[in-house]
């Protein structure tokens, strides 16, 4: 299998688990010092250098109109919805229900020979503004809750965020940014190369799922819908 299709495919990794950007502190600086790598079909994917980091981070972005807010939750909180539109996705289930806010999700993904398969066991939680309404979703790679299993790659180094920004005319901004150590032995400059295809697929496949009926009336404590 050629090298760049290898790499490609573990940059899965970075937008695929539906509870795996950029930690608390980069969201609230949401839009300093992102480049605009790909505009297309009502989808921007940005990436930006890390700090101490050979790996960059990625930000999707789309609008979405005539959607709810807890629709979009309930897509993310269906962990096992995950092979429906993240690419590779093999397995992903809760391991564990803390709260209607906190949760363990275990996430797999099935890599073609030669590269192991990798797996992740994230801690996600839920949280609302009050004052915007916009619901945030950040997760983060655990170590030492659960063993490694045997032929997988567990990674260790990830976070992932989802952002709901409801708009003034009625439609909801989504954004998901991403920063993830791949477990990869490529180097940082290959893997950044390619930081643009997977989320923008990603997200298009996101923004069609989240349509589906079965998300249409989901209700959630912790989500109160813009106006209301």
């Amino acid at each position: 299998m050629p090298t760049m299709r290898i790499t490609l495919i573990l940059i899965t990794f970075f937008i695929q688990f539906p509870s795996i950007g950029i930690a608390t502190e980069a969201l609230k600086s949401i839009d300093s010092n992102w480049d605009l790598k790909r505009d297309r079909d009502g989808v921007q994917v940005y990436t930006r250098n890390v700090e101490g980091s050979p790996y960059d981070a990625v930000r999707a972005t789309t609008i979405m109109e005539n959607i709810r807010l807890s629709s979009l939750v309930a897509l993310i909180m269906d962990a096992e919805a995950c092979s429906n539109w993240a690419d590779r996705c093999a397995e992903s289930s809760i391991h564990e229900y803390i709260s209607e806010t906190e949760q363990l999700i275990y996430s797999l993904n099935d890599l073609p020979f030669p590269v192991k398969d990798r797996d992740v066991l994230t801690h996600t939680f839920w949280s609302q503004d009050p004052e915007t309404s916009a619901v945030l979703l950040e997760s983060e790679a655990t170590n030492g809750i659960i063993e490694e299993v045997k032929g997988k790659l567990r990674l260790t180094e990830a976070k992932v965020s989802w952002n709901f920004l409801p708009q003034a005319d009625g439609s909801i901004q989504v954004i998901n940014e991403a920063h993830v150590n791949p477990g990869s032995a490529f180097p940082g400059w290959v893997i950044n190369m390619l930081l643009v295809d997977t989320p923008f697929e990603t997200m298009k496949s996101f923004r069609e799922e989240v349509t589906s009926p079965k998300y249409a009336d989901a209700e959630f404590g912790f989500v109160t819908e813009p106006g209301k």
